[in-house]
C-alpha cells in the first residue's frame, strides 16, 4: 500500500489556520500522515513554482503528487485530499 503524506506550508500569519487545517485532516483521514512546516522548508521551493503560503502538498511514497495554494474550508480540504488519494 502506498504511503501518503500531506505537508502544510505556512508562515506566522497563517499559523493558526494551518494548525486547525492539519487537525481537521488528521481527524478525518487517519491513514495519512500530515506535517506542518514553515515556508522556508526546501520542499516548497523544490516542488512549487508558486512559493507562497498557505500551501498544501500531497506526496505519495516521497514523490509530489499535487499541491494547492489557497485558503479553503477544512471540509473542502479533506474532500480534495480524499479525491487525490482515493478513499483509504
Amino acid at each position: 500500500m502506498p504511503n501518503y503524506k500531506v505537508v502544510l506550508f505556512t508562515d506566522s500569519v497563517h499559523q493558526q489556520y494551518m494548525t486547525e487545517q492539519q487537525q481537521a485532516i488528521d481527524n478525518a483521514i487517519s491513514t495519512i500522515t500530515s506535517e506542518l512546516v514553515d515556508y522556508t522548508d526546501s520542499r516548497l521551493a523544490q516542488f512549487s513554482t508558486k512559493q507562497r503560503v498557505p500551501c498544501v502538498m500531497i506526496f505519495k511514497d516521497g514523490a509530489r503528487m499535487m499541491s494547492k495554494h489557497s485558503k479553503i474550508s477544512h471540509d473542502e480540504m479533506v474532500n480534495w485530499i480524499k479525491g487525490v488519494v482515493g478513499t483509504l
